[in-house]
């Protein structure tokens, strides 16, 4: 993570940190198949876009007002749900341990608080 901080006369006052942008393999359940298959995902600004690979990233999920979830269950894996606002699609996701999980449901989660269109609910990453 870069530390970026300025000011008029140049000295250094409050560092605002800048994140990179997130990104990395995770599962993602398709769609008429219910079958898991690694997918590429990166974070950017509030588009969470997904593709065969780091080349081929052509699919986003708009993440403003969308609601991230845990998903519940006894099989030990580490999956969410993404709904749009739109409510179109639920995108099912699996991460390869809970901390992989936890980290990209804190960028998400940032990732919706730092627009100017997010609601009013509270993100809470559990």
């Amino acid at each position: 993570m870069a530390v970026v901080s300025a000011t008029s006369n140049g000295a250094d006052e409050n560092p605002v940190e800048i994140k990179e942008d997130k990104k990395g393999w995770l599962s993602k359940r398709t769609h008429f198949t219910h079958r898991w298959k690694r997918a590429w995902f990166q974070l950017k600004e509030t588009l969470l876009l997904y593709g065969e690979n780091e080349e081929k990233l052509l699919k986003p999920i708009n993440l403003v007002g969308a609601v991230v979830e845990v998903v519940e269950g006894g099989d030990g894996s580490f999956e969410w749900t993404i709904t749009p606002k739109d409510r179109k699609r639920t995108f099912f996701l699996r991460a390869g341990t809970i901390a992989e999980q936890q980290g990209w449901m804190e960028a998400i989660c940032e990732a919706q608080l730092s627009s100017r269109d997010h609601a009013t609910n509270a993100c809470v990453v559990q």
